[in-house]
């Protein structure tokens, strides 16, 4: 009989009034700056001060991380966000983001019809045939959110467009319980 030894949690959700939302979530990423070094095949406001959409953000997106919190059955607090943006041939190696906590992607501007959402890496080998499975989010478009692990391994395949992807990715770190924190540590 076949049994589950370990689960891959994996969590994805719909903004709702996206349109509205788009609008004033676009306003405010194009007043900020974007970089693109020669490490980077894409532009992203990542290393840059200033983004004046994080606020925005982080209030229109409080109800879906409600719902992922109770869902994951974790605490967790936005760390992180930056937008990123792939003309024509860009493309985003391989990587993950930490080794605990959680990542999202939300997709901004995505045309399901010409884009391809984040390719995902199993985080283990296939037993019977020794290979890396890949998988994709089911039925993105813009205003998905999803969620996994950020251990886990991804990458964006090239835009074969020339319609811009654009996507803001977030970090989540769970609330540590007081017996595990650091800052509680009294030394005498």
């Amino acid at each position: 009989m076949k049994t589950t030894l370990f689960e891959f949690p994996s969590y994805q959700y719909e903004i709702s009034d996206w349109e509205f939302k788009k609008k004033g979530l676009l306003n405010r990423i194009n007043k900020g700056e974007f970089v693109r070094t020669d490490l980077q095949t894409f532009e992203t406001d990542r290393q840059t001060a200033g983004k004046k959409y994080v606020n925005y953000l982080e209030e229109f997106l409080k109800d879906v991380l409600l719902e992922f919190c109770e869902e994951a059955k974790v605490s967790c607090s936005m760390t992180d966000a930056w937008c990123v943006r792939y003309q024509k041939g860009d493309q985003q190696t391989i990587h993950n983001h930490r080794g605990w906590g959680f990542s999202g992607v939300l997709y901004v501007e995505f045309d399901p019809k010409v884009h391809t959402p984040t390719c995902f890496m199993a985080p283990w080998q296939d037993p019977r045939t020794d290979t890396t499975s890949l998988s994709y989010p089911e039925n993105v478009k813009e205003g998905t959110i999803f969620i996994s692990p950020s251990f886990t391994h991804h990458f964006v395949k090239p835009n074969e467009s020339r319609k811009t992807r654009t996507v803001i990715s977030f970090d989540l770190l769970p609330v540590l319980p007081q017996h595990q924190s650091v800052s509680q540590v009294v030394v005498s």
